[in-house]
């Protein structure tokens, strides 16, 4: 079952589907959303297999030559939205000085097409929060429906400016290679995400990505400005300090984090946001 929630003329269109069994040519309408609500969905995108989980989405334009195949026990629920080229160059020029640049990027055959986690983008929320709506019978005006589109337009450029600006950091002589090597690095980035509270080694890393560990600590230096350690060690002083602002006591804190004592992640806290982590601590008493 394939339902069109909303369609309009310039384009822009929200599908929700339910399959257990399919496989079709899968098109992207200027730049199209496909997210998986509950089972997996396999897409070959260009040449590249992506096996997209519940909770997961990829992204193409119109360039992107896909196939879609599902075939699982219980019903796949989905959500397509296709943005239209107009609304993302609008959005995307109004919101960057290099919009022009990042435009391109966007509707172009030089975009980067992967996979994402609802949890890890600003997109994400909004998904979710879509599908709720369908799901109860909620999503019915057609004015929130126009305005969503421009929101979505926006997370969406959020999230692509960072893979814009961090993909370009990286000088191999092939796009493909470029494109090969960030999709690597961004997965292993997400490791780091997901499983920060966890002593992850350099080992694990490298074997996520499927290159040296030398190599991987170049090409994610490249690309992000920062080393492996120095990503995981911030990461962890920012959600630390979230902890910390909502309730949470110091040593605690520091522990959960990986940090042996509580003077050791004081100075960390400090050197990070200019204050120590008592400091904080004070706003919320």
């Amino acid at each position: 079952m394939n339902h069109t929630i909303y369609t309009d003329i310039e384009k822009n269109a929200i599908r929700f589907s339910n399959f257990k069994k399919l496989e079709t040519e899968c098109s992207f309408n200027g730049l199209g959303i496909k997210y998986v609500a509950s089972g997996e969905e396999i897409y070959y995108a260009n040449d590249k297999k992506y096996k997209v989980n519940a909770g997961e989405y990829i992204i193409g334009n119109e360039f992107t030559r896909s196939i879609v195949r599902i075939d699982h026990a219980q019903m796949v629920q989905g959500l397509c939205i296709d943005i239209s080229s107009e609304i993302i160059s609008e959005v995307a020029e109004f919101h960057d000085v290099n919009g022009s640049e990042l435009k391109e990027f966007l509707l172009s055959d030089q975009f980067f097409v992967n996979r994402y986690n609802v949890k890890n983008t600003s997109l994400g929320y909004s998904l979710n929060e879509i599908n709720q709506k369908i799901k109860t019978g909620t999503f019915t005006n057609d004015l929130q429906k126009n305005e969503l589109f421009y929101s979505l337009a926006e997370s969406i450029i959020t999230d692509q400016r960072f893979v814009f600006d961090h993909l370009s950091n990286l000088d191999f002589k092939k796009k493909v290679t470029n494109e090969e090597v960030f999709r690597a690095i961004l997965q292993a980035k997400l490791l780091i995400d997901e499983r920060i509270t966890e002593n992850l080694s350099l080992e694990n890393m490298a074997l996520v990505t499927g290159i040296s560990k030398y190599h991987f600590i170049r090409v994610f230096k490249a690309a992000f400005g920062i080393s492996p350690y120095q990503y995981q060690k911030r990461k962890r002083l920012e959600l630390a300090k979230l902890d910390l602002l909502s309730g949470e006591e110091i040593l605690f804190t520091a522990l959960r984090y990986g940090f042996a004592d509580t003077p050791t992640f004081s100075k960390a806290f400090k050197m990070q946001f200019g204050v120590t982590p008592g400091a904080i601590r004070k706003v919320i008493l």
